[in-house]
């Protein structure tokens, strides 16, 4: 099997960002198709692109409405959009070509890595074999469970309303098929539902890796530097981001105030979890305090892990940067955690994807805000921004508005959380080394 010759000449990096593009174009196509919509018209070609990339990037972000604007087909468009987005057209591209013999040359296991965030060649396919045999395993389960806790309200429709809330929980889509864009908010009290849907937040979010070292058997003691952190930051950001949205939130009428105290501790967790990524909403956002808007900006920030369907900065990025800067504060220059080292390039790749993160996110941010013309509060604006970042795709009801500049800047934001912006930045720019030597000297900073 030969595989032409021009793909070689370029970087993994733009291999990776075109296997998106591709994608997206292809699912912006078929959303234009008059059998997508009930209207029979089509999808208008600047809706169809910004969907087609929100699902392809597992967002949820939408100017659509799913269940009364999508036909059947229109839906499986969107399913297997969102299936091939959580797990990365590589990774089924892989799969497919090696299981027809293909075997793969020096510069693919290279993209193969870059895609796969991996630091060897080993193993690679092996790995990609586990991520899917772990993706359909768990999406088969609660797919199962949820159709039958749909049954009584769905009928025979539950079959398909548990498929795709399956998919799209555990690929950190967060598109749902209850219309009228109110995803979970007329189900704040239906807890069976927020626990199935966390989970499969949950599982999607920590990264395959970590499931294959827990499902293993291992003790704590053995499990890799990697899965400690991962599952260290995603207790503590859990935790941290369910007091806070109770503490704002309780007292509101507007979003939880009217509930129990056990059922607002409920939707505080299923928040804290959801706006991780997922984009899964339990009460309306846009009636939020603004300390919550704040606190949810952040965590969707951050965003899930590596190897992972989730999209942001990634969890383990945020605690590298959190750990140097307490090694700096107490004045060590290694960066020492649960008896390793953590090296000083993953501390400098930490600060960069930090920093270009932060830079994309308020540059977006300006411009939608010019293009808005100020209709909008800046905070909304900024939400809209991080939440398309993030691929977390939770509205406060402002996406729908933007004209055709707006839409189009926040899909390439989302094609940029979805890609990680490490990936997008090196595939635009060209590294070179140099051997030249430059004297050192100090300047004064802080």
């Amino acid at each position: 099997m030969n595989k032409p010759e021009y793909l070689f000449k370029l970087k993994p990096t733009q291999i990776i960002l075109m296997s998106f593009m591709f994608m997206i174009f292809l699912g912006t196509l078929l959303l234009m198709l008059p059998i997508s919509t009930t209207n029979n018209l089509g999808l208008h070609p600047i809706d169809a692109l910004f969907v087609s990339t929100s699902a392809s990037c597992v967002t949820g972000l939408t100017v659509v409405d799913l269940h009364n604007d999508l036909t059947f087909f229109g839906t499986v468009v969107m399913l297997f959009l969102i299936q091939i987005g959580g797990l990365g057209i590589m990774t089924l591209a892989t799969l497919a070509v090696h299981t027809l013999g293909y075997r793969f040359r020096l510069k693919e296991n290279i993209v193969l890595q870059e895609s796969l965030n991996q630091g060897g060649r080993a193993g690679l396919v092996d790995l990609i074999r586990s991520m899917i045999k772990y993706t359909f395993a768990i999406e088969i389960f609660f797919a199962v469970v949820l159709t039958i806790h749909f049954y009584p309200e769905f009928g025979a429709n539950a079959v398909g309303y548990g498929i795709f809330h399956s998919v799209s929980a555990f690929c950190n889509a967060g598109f749902d098929l209850f219309g009228n864009y109110d995803s979970l908010c007329k189900r704040n009290d239906d807890y069976f539902l927020m626990t199935c849907i966390g989970l499969l937040i949950i599982l999607g979010g920590i990264g395959f890796t970590v499931i294959a070292d827990v499902l293993h058997g291992k003790s704590w003691r053995k499990y890799s530097l990697h899965t400690k952190i991962v599952i260290a930051m995603n207790l503590a950001l859990i935790v941290v981001g369910t007091i806070l949205i109770f503490g704002m939130e309780y007292r509101n009428s507007d979003t939880v105030g009217n509930l129990s105290v056990p059922a607002q501790l409920a939707n505080a967790c299923f928040t804290s979890v959801s706006c991780r990524t997922a984009g899964f909403n339990t009460f309306d956002l846009a009636k939020s305090e603004q300390i919550t808007q704040l606190t949810m900006i952040i965590l969707m920030f951050i965003g899930a892990s590596p190897l992972s369907t989730g999209g942001g900065i990634k969890s383990t990025t945020f605690f590298i940067i959190l750990q140097s800067m307490w090694s700096v504060f107490r004045g060590k220059s290694e960066i020492i955690v649960f008896g390793r080292t953590i090296s000083r390039e993953l501390r400098d790749q930490a600060f960069a994807i930090f920093t270009m993160g932060t830079i994309w996110v308020v540059t977006a941010g300006i411009i939608l805000s010019v293009i808005d013309g100020e209709v909008h509060e800046l905070e909304e604006v900024i939400f809209e921004t991080v939440s398309g970042f993030g691929t977390v795709g939770m509205g406060i009801g402002i996406t729908s508005e933007w004209n055709m500049w707006g839409k189009l800047i926040l899909t390439l934001t989302m094609l940029v959380g979805r890609v990680g912006i490490m990936t997008f930045m090196l595939s635009l720019i060209t590294q070179k080394n140099t051997r030249i030597k430059y004297p050192a000297e100090n300047i004064m900073i802080g």
